[in-house]
This record gives C-alpha cells, structure tokens and sequence, in this order.
C-alpha cells in the first residue's frame, strides 16, 4: 500500500489515497452499484483525470480521450472485463487485443446496419406491440416488473439479428438469467472465484441458480447456432450474425471456430443487445412515469404520427431518448485501453506501461455544467434547444468512443 501510494509512478495523478493505495476502493463500489456516480465525484474534487485504482485512471477530457481511444494498437481491455466471459469462454469484448476483437465485431457491424435492421422491422414492431399489451393486461391494477418485460422483447429482437428468422428461443427463464449473470459478474470483479464457485454446489437455491447463470448463457448460445445452422440460410436470404461468422466465402477478414466459441459469441451479443437496450429504456420509462405533463406531449407527438415510418422526425420523442442515454447511459466504464510498453504521457502526467485508462459517458455531460445547468435532472427539452447542440452532441457517447472508432 505504501509502495503505490507514495513510490509507484502513478503517484503523481490525483485521487484519494485509499484508491491510490488499495483495489478496496473500486471494489466497494463495484459491490454497491455506486461506482459510476462515485467517480464522478472525484472528477468534481480532483479533475478530468483520477487514480481510482493503484493501476487505473479515469480520463474525462474528451480531446484526451478521442485520441487515446482512435488508436488501433492499444489493448482493448483490462483484465478484469474477463469476468464477463460466458460459460468460461471468451468472447468479443473479453479479448485484450484490439485487432481480435475488431475482427470480430467487423460481421455484427455488418449485420445491424439500418439497411439490414429494416428488412426485421415487422418482427420489431410485432415483438413490441405484444410487449405493450402484455403490460396493459392489468390494466394499471398491478405493478409491473418493466425490465422484465424489455428483457423478453429484446431478445425476441435480437434472436432473429443473431441467428435469423428461424431462430425462436423460449424466453421463459431469460429475465432471470440474466439478472443473475449481472450479479455473478459484480462477485466475478469484487470477490477471490474461490470464495463464491463453491456455492454451485450449495443447499441455497438461489446462490446455486447465480453462479450456474453462466453456463445458461452459454447453453443459450449454443441453442441459437444450433437453429440458425437447421435454418441454412445464406446472408443474402436472411441476413444474420450467425451466416457471417460461419461464412467461409467471406470476402473480408474471418476466423475459424470452435463449437464452444462460436456459442459463447452469440450468448455474449444477445447479452449486450438486451442488457444496454431494457436498462436504457428502463431508466426512460422511470422518468417519464414522475413526470405526467412530459408523458403527455410526447404521447401528443406520437398519437399524431401515422404508423412506424420516420420516427427519426419525432423530436421530442428523439430528445427523451437522448437525454436518458445522457442522465443514466446504460454502460458504467464505458471503454478501456491498456497503455503500451513506452508509456504514455496524459494531460502532463506519465502512465507507465500496463495502466488501464478508462472513461465513463456519464461524466461527459455532468462535469460540463456551462452546458448542462442542470445536470442531474432529467430535462429533454435540453435537446431542443439549438445553443451549443453540435458540443452537446459530441458529449453524448452512451457506448463509449470505442464503439464509434473501431
């Protein structure tokens, strides 16, 4: 503690001395779901670049950021992003190395264009519509679990992106494995594997369904490739993830897989599909309840919309949209590169090799208050108003710069 606190080359970079010192910091966090707002708080006290970890930096200036983040030859990912590996496979996002996983996200980037998403639209609509009535079966009697219900809908959604149209999972235990998995992974970053593995095999029931959530995961990933490959469609025919990873005439650059990685592929892009999707919408959804007058006018500019074409023209509906990825984007860390062998030099301070720096979109608009007054209220009319949009437009990155560079 001593040694990083005071001798290690990071000492120079601002934060607390416990973060500074201890891992116990960030874990704490981690295991009260506080670690995104926290850290902004020690922006607020300390600047655009914190030590919250004895080998992690959080980076908030967003030139620094853009031009740490555009490089291609920086490690993608800290160790610790492993805890998300499904099944004990990796996929996309738990690989270090930047040109592996641009590889593969290079065939999902194909798959979701706007062109190939339109082509699913009736499937959309048809999924969301049963979502609403599903919702409006109590008529406002009971409560209703809300993420549960986007959970399902997104990946009635995603099934048919990942696998194609053949492809019809039971949907049944989806919620509830993910949901978990959420919680295996906070254990996974916080708690020695040892302390918690041996719980698969315990009398609680509950614990046992926890870190078994895993493997459910991934035996739904295997399930998805087992129905996309019945389904033996070309791209062309039914455009899918599945026919472009397995795609052996592809005409940009592809990979062999094996079985298990192939499901652990698929499992983790349904996971991130859904789970950046049903908290977004969850968090939109919250506010707009609090606020009757804004769920008036919007439904206003919806009713008077025809159909589901050119929903972009919605501009209050587009604001409500932008402002809750803002106010809660649906990622913490939303990107992290590894600095290399030579170091680097960041805002005037040296990060030796091995350094993990890290950013979060949450902080983009909340440590601009020239541009965000009132940063911590849920306030769409913001985007409405055309003063200083285009560097309000460049703050919003809910996903992090890597997914607008890679």
């Amino acid at each position: 503690m001593i040694y990083f606190a005071n001798i290690h080359p990071l000492r120079k970079v601002p934060g607390p001395w416990m973060s500074s010192a201890t891992s116990l910091w960030i874990r704490w966090q981690r295991w009260h779901g506080k670690l995104s707002l926290e850290a902004d708080k020690l922006m607020t006290k300390y600047g655009p670049i914190v030590r919250i970890s004895p080998n992690i930096v959080i980076l908030n200036d967003p030139e620094a950021v853009e031009k740490i983040f555009v490089r291609k030859d920086l490690h993608t990912s800290p160790t610790s992003i492993r805890a998300l590996r499904v099944g004990g496979h990796d996929w996309t996002v738990t690989y270090p190395q930047h040109d592996v996983a641009r590889q593969r996200r290079h065939p999902v980037m194909i798959a979701t264009t706007t062109k190939n998403l339109k082509l699913r639209h009736q499937i959309f609509v048809t999924n969301t519509e049963a979502m609403v009535r599903n919702l409006a079966k109590s008529d406002g009697a009971n409560s209703e679990d809300i993420v549960h219900h986007l959970r399902v809908c997104t990946l009635k959604n995603s099934q048919v992106v990942m696998g194609g149209s053949m492809v019809d999972l039971d949907p049944e235990d989806f919620p509830r494995i993910v949901g978990e998995y959420n919680f295996l992974v906070v254990w996974r970053l916080c708690l020695p594997e040892w302390l918690f593995e041996w719980l698969q095999y315990s009398p609680f029931a509950r614990s046992r369904f926890r870190v078994k959530s895993s493997d459910k995961l991934f035996d739904m990933g295997q399930e998805i490739c087992r129905q996309a490959a019945e389904g033996q469609t070309t791209f062309e025919e039914d455009p899918s993830i599945h026919a472009l990873f397995t795609d052996d005439q592809a005409k940009y650059p592809t990979q062999s897989w094996s079985g298990p990685e192939l499901g652990a592929e698929m499992a983790g892009q349904v996971l991130a599909a859904t789970e950046t999707t049903s908290s977004a919408l969850a968090f939109i959804y919250y506010e707009l309840a609090k606020n009757q007058y804004l769920q008036r006018e919007l439904y206003k500019e919806v009713i008077a919309h025809e159909g589901y074409e050119e929903l972009d023209s919605l501009k209050l509906l587009d604001a409500c949209i932008k402002e809750g990825l803002r106010f809660r984007p649906p990622v913490a860390l939303t990107g992290s590169r590894m600095v290399p062998k030579e170091g680097l030099n960041v805002l005037g301070y040296f990060l030796p090799a091995g350094t993990v720096i890290t950013t979060q979109s949450l902080s983009m608009s909340r440590q601009r208050p020239d541009l965000f007054p009132d940063f911590d209220s849920y306030n769409p009319h913001r985007w409405l108003d055309e003063d200083n949009s285009a560097e309000k437009r460049r703050l919003l990155v809910p996903f992090g710069y890597s997914r607008v560079q890679d």
